[in-house]
């Protein structure tokens, strides 16, 4: 296979049709159809589907496609070692994060990392773990900081854990008695950013652990912003990471929130920087784990929870 024939096959999936995605790369019909035939010769399948309104990837051509776009950002990812080698500082980090994650020690490290490296292009993704895992293993991320509770499992990625942040359960409005029971929280509603058959997610660790169902009233809502803002308008439960107490305390005061007292201790929260290859890493992205390593040794959580680990085999 050549990168060329790859290339050709990204752009037809992306264009819909082999005369744009000729346009786009700047070649004739006649010679984009030719990489495209020779590629499909070499593998022995199909990998398109002509016809007059355009051409589709085959089952075989969309998987050669999006491992092709794979093998592309390893390309530009050894262009830009090149360039780092020659003495020209440029290149990209992309890293996706959740939201539990973005705290101080990450904002101290891309500080730091933009005024030591500022010719480099830095993307901050809010994502959820599924999409970081997916955006690692197709070299659209460098690096990942996820957020779960419970150790990660064996998945072909590399994690470390930065470190752990105690949790806690609050309910919408003002409630004169705080105390609950594991068994009573099954019965009431819940507003959660993950679906109750996440492994790693709140619910189901809490749950699982002493043997019980999980809840079957869950309001699912993936966005953080309107996560927040129904924790206050809904009587529902909602769980938090330390990171949140002190905006959660103002809510509190007002009467719009109500901290729960659980009477099981609460699981914690771990925060792990996931990638892909510790060898494959860019410089500028091993720099940044550097410079993000120093800044949680900085800023201890207030759970004194440091658990950082030798990288480890896993997945977020």
């Amino acid at each position: 296979m050549k990168l060329n024939q790859l290339r050709a096959l990204v752009a037809v999936a992306k264009a819909g049709s082999i005369q744009e995605a000729a346009r786009l790369m700047h070649l004739t019909q006649p010679a984009l159809s030719k990489s495209i035939r020779e590629l499909e010769r070499e593998v022995g399948v199909p990998l398109l589907v002509r016809s007059a309104r355009g051409a589709t990837l085959t089952p075989y051509g969309a998987m050669i496609a999006k491992r092709s776009r794979a093998i592309q950002k390893e390309v530009d990812k050894i262009r830009e070692e090149i360039d780092s080698l020659r003495g020209e500082l440029g290149g990209r980090v992309s890293i996706g994060l959740t939201p539990p994650a973005a705290g101080a020690a990450l904002a101290d490290a891309v500080s730091v990392f933009r005024q030591q490296r500022p010719s480099v292009e830095l993307h901050l993704l809010e994502l959820r773990p599924a999409q970081i895992a997916e955006g690692l293993r197709d070299g659209t991320l460098d690096l990942g900081i996820v957020s779960q509770y419970g150790e990660a499992e064996p998945g072909g990625l590399k994690w470390s854990k930065l470190y752990s942040l105690k949790t806690l359960l609050a309910v919408g409005g003002k409630h004169e008695n705080p105390k609950i029971s594991l068994q009573e929280l099954d019965k009431v509603e819940w507003l959660a950013l993950d679906g109750a058959d996440d492994p790693h997610g709140y619910i189901s660790t809490l749950f699982s652990e002493f043997n019980l169902p999980t809840p079957t009233r869950i309001l699912r809502c993936s966005s953080i912003a309107l996560y927040l803002e129904l924790a206050s308008r809904l009587s529902v439960v909602t769980h938090w990471a330390e990171t949140g107490l002190e905006v959660l305390e103002l809510l509190f005061r007002a009467g719009r929130m109500t901290q729960l007292a659980l009477d099981v201790p609460m699981p914690d929260l771990n925060v792990l920087l996931v990638y892909q290859d510790e060898d494959l890493l860019t410089s500028a992205a091993s720099e940044f784990v550097q410079m993000l390593n120093a800044a949680v040794s900085r800023h201890r959580p207030r759970s004194g929870h440091d658990t950082r680990a030798k990288p480890r085999c896993g997945t977020p």
